[in-house]
């Protein structure tokens, strides 16, 4: 586990941090419940001072969630549960801001009931220029490359990813913004010691030790839950300058982060697509109710965002506006042979376009251990090249078979 960096805190500070984590680590309380508490008792020091019971008691005025409140009525040590918390979270190799803190996001103070605790493992960027990339779990194949290639650009001009650690879009967006040398932040829907999805688990710590950050406001060894992703998605969109609906259908939770960022008055943008497409429902919602902006590429991102576009990404916005106005015949792809090594290469020609193959089959013929040879497919997937279908089958994508 890396060293934790802490920051220097006066006992009292380090008192109202264990405060925070109590009443945040009470199930069913998120930042307005909290916001509500500390003005109803004069502050959460007061309010853990009256005793649990006493806040279950105004739970009616407090507007609390039941399971709040019938947590707090079996009168819980809560000062107990803040410094657990905030062990469990050094123990994760973590650190724990609130909105008091000098690290606290500066773009996530600004919004209204910003998350009282927030837990971080990694590093945020003092003065970042961050975006958040977001669309559909179930991503094709056009979806994932579209997300690698806007994180990768974004982030080689200098631009912090953002997104939520989920499968398909989010996970893309989070390697290509590795690929292109830069950082990103992943926004878990669980406890910061919790990796969900487990497979991305080695990507969560890559992301870690990378010069980003895993984020989240939920208490350590907080499962992942569909709960959770409303808060999670408000918090990606307070993270972030501007947010970018990549892919996704009507019902997709990235439309929640989109009106997320609409309330907190920050730009959305949205890749329109095939209007056949399932996957491009979501932005055309977005795009046709006016609430997102069309952009096709990162610089056209960067420009509306009046940041500074660097030529390579400034010819490709003018190659891309040129393939709109005409009908452009694809190019082949380029052998990718020469870019893979070692057990990479070797699962990578095991596989082929057209018959999936089970990991247990492919881990045999590679002379890998099934964990070994999920890591390196998770690395073919993340780059694009292999698609993985259910039951954990795997196949080489379209265009490289």
């Amino acid at each position: 586990m890396e060293t934790v960096q802490t920051e220097a805190v006066a006992p009292r500070e380090c008192a109202d941090v264990v405060v925070a984590c109590a009443f945040a680590s009470v199930p069913g309380m998120g930042g307005a419940a909290l916001a509500r508490v500390a003005e109803a008792f004069g502050s959460l020091t007061a309010a853990l001072r009256a005793g649990p019971r006493a806040v279950a008691a105004k739970a009616a005025d407090l507007r609390l969630r039941r399971q709040a409140r019938d947590f707090l009525a079996q009168g819980p040590d809560l000062e107990k549960l803040g410094a657990w918390a905030l062990s469990a979270a050094r123990e994760a190799g973590a650190r724990v801001l609130t909105p008091d803190s000098s690290s606290y996001p500066a773009l996530l103070r600004q919004i209204e009931n910003p998350p009282a605790v927030l837990y971080v493992r990694g590093e945020l960027a003092e003065h970042p220029r961050r975006v958040a990339l977001v669309g559909a779990r179930a991503g094709d194949e056009a979806a994932l490359r579209l997300a690698r290639e806007l994180g990768e650009e974004l982030a080689g001009a200098g631009v912090q990813i953002v997104s939520g650690g989920a499968r398909g879009v989010d996970a893309a967006a989070h390697a290509g913004a590795l690929w292109g040398g830069g950082s990103t932040v992943a926004v878990l829907g669980s406890g910061i010691d919790v990796a969900y999805p487990p497979e991305n688990g080695p990507l969560f710590e890559r992301i870690a030790t990378g010069g980003g950050a895993l984020v989240s406001e939920f208490p350590p060894g907080t499962p992942s839950t569909r709960p959770n992703f409303p808060r999670r998605n408000r918090t990606i969109a307070g993270l972030s300058h501007a947010t970018v609906v990549v892919r996704a259908s009507a019902a997709s939770g990235a439309l929640i982060t989109a009106r997320h960022a609409a309330a907190q008055r920050r730009p959305i943008f949205a890749v329109p697509g095939d209007p056949g497409d399932e996957l491009s429902a979501g932005p055309h919602e977005l795009l046709s109710s006016g609430i997102a902006t069309p952009i096709h590429c990162a610089a056209e991102i960067l420009r509306l965002l009046g940041w500074s576009v660097p030529d390579r990404l400034a010819a490709r916005a003018d190659a891309v506006s040129a393939a709109r106005q005409h009908v452009v015949r694809p190019a082949a792809p380029e052998p990718v042979q020469e870019a893979l090594e070692g057990p990479a290469l070797k699962i990578w020609e095991l596989l082929d376009g057209t018959r999936p193959v089970h990991i247990d089959v492919l881990a045999g013929q590679a002379q890998l251990r099934s964990n070994e040879a999920l890591r390196w497919l998770t690395e073919l997937e993340l780059k694009g090249l292999i698609l993985q279908r259910p039951g954990k089958y795997f196949l080489r994508s379209r265009g490289w078979s």
